[in-house]
């Protein structure tokens, strides 16, 4: 009979990492709109703009024709992929493990790379039209005096999204650690007589005037942002499908385990008037 346990522990690495990284290591993938099994290497989503109610005026008149504002974004898809090579004298099944090493380093990989194209794509160029020809303009700034989150920066972020008519729902607050530190700071944050869930006082991720808190130090690879402000359908992430994880063996290279996973996504901003960017004065 044939030995399955090599290919049981290789199904539980692939498994694991891709639980980790959902749930634990992107810590964006849950803040935007997702577009699943997306084909192709651009894709579309379309958006409906608002309008208003005429008024009757009268018995059996003519029904009105109010044809709303459609728009359209158009993102591109970007394969990532990368690879590890696991000796054969190393314990295979020991990468099943949700809490080996080889699992969790993997899994923040790829919770990084997602979460780096998310922010990418807030503040980069965003495709507008029926074909993605035409491009939308950058999300504006609020702006924060050197590394110091005030409560006015915060309230100015709010007062943007309410005159959109922005959702309250789903709205969140995405700031480096050094912004975080000097929010803590601020007494009409921290104090007991102004935040009632106390989680943010112990420096936890949680909410503040109507804000999902998140910190990342993936900002820095956008020069000069310190935070972002946004609600969930500002931006759209697409994935072709759930990442490929695979677990084989190489008798090339000696018969050592090769860990291979594969990314493909896109993101695209899908409205400038749910998102801000923080930036220094």
């Amino acid at each position: 009979m044939a030995d399955t346990q090599n290919e049981i522990y290789a199904q539980a690495y692939s498994q694991n990492i891709m639980q980790l990284a959902q749930q634990k290591y992107s810590k964006l993938l849950h803040t935007v709109f997702i577009k699943p099994n997306v084909k192709g290497k651009t894709f579309f989503q379309d958006q409906i703009g608002e309008w208003s109610m005429s008024t009757k005026g009268g018995r059996n008149v003519v029904t009105p024709n109010n044809d709303p504002v459609l728009s359209r974004r158009m993102g591109t898809m970007i394969d990532y992929h990368d690879n590890r090579l696991l000796d054969r004298g190393d314990e295979l099944r020991s990468i099943s493990d949700p809490k080996s090493s080889y699992t969790i380093a993997a899994a923040r990989s790829l919770g990084r790379k997602i979460d780096d194209v998310i922010i990418a794509a807030a503040l980069g160029t965003s495709n507008t039209g029926e074909t993605g020809s035409g491009t939308a303009a950058t999300p504006s700034t609020v702006s924060v005096t050197a590394d110091s989150l005030s409560l006015k920066n915060v309230a100015a972020a709010k007062l943007a999204l309410d005159d959109a008519d922005v959702e309250e729902e789903d709205r969140y607050l995405v700031i480096n650690p050094t912004l975080l530190s000097s929010a803590l700071q601020e007494e009409k944050m921290s104090s007991a007589d102004y935040a009632v869930v106390k989680a943010l006082v112990n420096g936890d991720i949680n909410t503040f005037m109507g804000f999902n808190w998140i910190t990342s130090t993936r900002l820095s690879q956008q020069s000069g942002l310190v935070g972002l402000v946004y609600q969930k359908y500002a931006m759209c992430l697409a994935m072709a499908a759930q990442p490929l994880v695979r677990t084989d063996e190489r008798k090339d290279l000696s018969y050592s385990w090769q860990i291979y996973y594969e990314l493909n996504v896109g993101a695209v901003r899908l409205e400038e008037d749910r998102i801000r960017q923080l930036r220094h004065e």
